[in-house]
């Protein structure tokens, strides 16, 4: 009976042995599938020739016939900039704001791996610690330029979606993670896996096309000055710099705009927070901050990082409406000729996407003296028959002489 004892404890050792050894086998499969899949698999990967082009909806504008805008059309106010076309302080307020490292890495900075676990450890403990039950809470911040981008411009629709109750990959592995971190935290991850891989493989391909390391940082860096969405349907930095600034990136200076520029990079991480808005103290703080890394970085001067800490956020005055025109009749018209003669290879949409531009016949300084000339005339003829208040209507055409051209 001895002897049987002594088998089974032994058995029972070798279950217990092998369980664990066996739990550490499957993770270091697990393990060594994703590091592949990471950076050896370039299978399904998106085809680079779009990103390439970079055609995203842009500016529509309608011009008169001297090359004045009389509208602008969007779906998306956006500029696209090349990367000589970002100006040096705003370069250097956008790395330090994001990614410092930029041009150093290879589109992953595994030197932020040690900030982002600990943020990881301090957000799941402190949740637990609050009564919330424990649950991995992945933290905002850690991510490159280029990471940024790609979640943006190739992962979008699954970024959009990760917080869902339903698994984006319904497999064993991502089963047993879901019971541990919860279902949108493994898709979380999973997400950020992704996006670390075509990161990875976006900055190699890019290499291999530009034929250098330094070109391709250049292109990124210019696409994704061009990408960011920064709040009141504003995308890119130069429509934001004229948007709230009134002030296109060509005319900045280091000693001049260092503090717009903190301010304009300063809006990416979270656009409902950190938009310039005086008197908000959310946003100057954060350029504050932003200038203080710029001159830790030498960037600037602590002298000018001073200064510019001491400014108070001034912006330009909004306008009232996204589409204002002197010329409303003539913009109609514009639609009109749009809709029936493009012939299918055009049309109003390639108008709000930016795709064309239109130049019309009107000329906008007699368009503006005949809208003045006509709201004078009602308003006398008002004044002369009360009665007719609110109900008398007027039109004026004028044409050019030489050809018949209608200019208002």
């Amino acid at each position: 009976m001895d002897d049987i004892r002594t088998r089974l404890d032994h058995n029972l050792a070798g279950v217990y042995l092998a369980a664990p050894l066996m739990g550490l086998l499957l993770l270091v499969l697990a393990t060594w599938g994703l590091a592949r899949h990471v950076y050896l698999d370039r299978s399904s990967v998106p085809d680079l020739e779009p990103f390439i082009r970079f055609e995203l909806s842009t500016i529509g504008k309608v011009y008169d016939s001297r090359g004045t805008v009389l509208v602008e059309l969007a779906r998306e106010y956006r500029q696209i900039v090349s990367y000589e076309e970002v100006p040096p302080v705003l370069r250097h307020a956008i790395l330090a704001a994001e990614d410092k490292n930029f041009f150093d890495h290879s589109g992953v900075d595994y030197r932020a791996l040690p900030r982002v676990l600990y943020r990881t450890a301090r957000s799941s403990v402190g949740a637990w610690w609050n009564g919330d039950g424990f649950r991995l809470r992945l933290p905002q911040g850690g991510s490159t330029l280029t990471q940024q981008l790609v979640r943006g411009y190739f992962l979008r629709e699954r970024w959009g979606r990760e917080n869902d109750s339903t698994l984006f990959h319904d497999n064993l592995t991502s089963r047993l993670i879901s019971v541990v971190v919860g279902v949108p935290n493994t898709n979380k991850l999973f997400r950020k896996l992704e996006e670390v891989r075509l990161a990875l493989w976006l900055e190699e391909a890019m290499s291999r096309r530009f034929g250098s390391r330094e070109r391709a940082k250049r292109e990124i860096f210019a696409r994704s000055a061009s990408f960011n969405y920064l709040g009141n349907g504003r995308y890119g930095f130069a429509a934001g710099s004229e948007y709230y600034f009134a002030k296109p990136l060509s005319s900045y200076t280091t000693a001049e705009d260092a503090g717009r520029a903190a301010l304009l990079a300063g809006i990416t991480k979270a656009p409902r927070d950190y938009l310039p808005v005086p008197g908000d103290p959310r946003p100057l703080r954060r350029r504050n901050e932003i200038l203080a890394l710029m001159a830790r970085n030498g960037y600037i001067t602590e002298d000018l990082a001073k200064r510019s800490q001491a400014e108070p956020v001034l912006v330009a005055k909004a306008p009232n409406t996204p589409v204002k025109t002197q010329a409303p009749a003539a913009i109609d018209t514009v639609f009109d000729e749009l809709r029936q003669h493009g012939a299918g290879g055009f049309g109003v949409e390639d108008l709000f996407q930016g795709r064309i531009s239109v130049h019309a016949t009107v000329d906008q300084r007699v368009q503006t003296i005949v809208n003045e000339a006509l709201e004078t005339g009602l308003a006398f003829y008002e004044k002369r028959h009360p009665e007719a208040k609110g109900l008398i209507q007027g039109s004026v055409v004028v044409l050019r002489n030489a050809d018949a051209a209608i200019l208002a």
